[in-house]
């Protein structure tokens, strides 16, 4: 078990509360497999810069150093999850062309749905004009008057 540092002096705490955020940092690397381990992105992670990994961190350089020899040995793991994130995305790909085919023949059909009842509307105007010339009452005339041809 490794003795606890010795925190008595200001940069002596400086130093533990930079080793804990690299640690923390590098935790989070080794937990999440699409994180490149690498000395800036961990920099970064711990907001830190990289000199300070390299002449005060050796430990945790030598951990990330290990960290990267492991995620080296493991290359089919990363291609096969590559290759089933590839096949995803060209699947969803597919799905999008599929859904916007379907909603551009839905708008057809919409758009021909409202021509027709237009179509409908005007031909329902002109039949219910036809109803009402032929509803009127046509006067009778009787035998006894002369036919007058302008009357009609």
């Amino acid at each position: 078990m490794a003795s606890e540092p010795d925190v008595s002096t200001p940069q002596a705490r400086r130093w533990a509360k930079t080793d804990a955020r690299l640690r923390e940092a590098l935790g989070a690397f080794a937990n999440d497999p699409s994180t490149a381990p690498t000395v800036a992105a961990l920099a970064r992670a711990a907001r830190v810069g990289r000199n300070i990994i390299y002449t005060h961190h050796a430990g945790v350089l030598a951990t990330l150093r290990g960290l990267q020899a492991q995620r080296a040995k493991d290359p089919e793991r990363i291609a096969g999850q590559t290759d089933r994130t590839r096949t995803a995305l060209l699947d969803a790909e597919a799905r999008n062309v599929a859904l916007a085919t379907h909603n551009a023949s839905l708008l057809k059909r919409a758009v021909e749905a409202e021509q027709r009842a237009e179509r409908l509307e005007r031909r329902n105007a002109q039949l219910v004009q036809e109803l009402d010339r032929l509803r009127r009452p046509v006067p009778i005339r009787t035998s006894a008057e002369p036919h007058d041809p302008s009357t009609v």
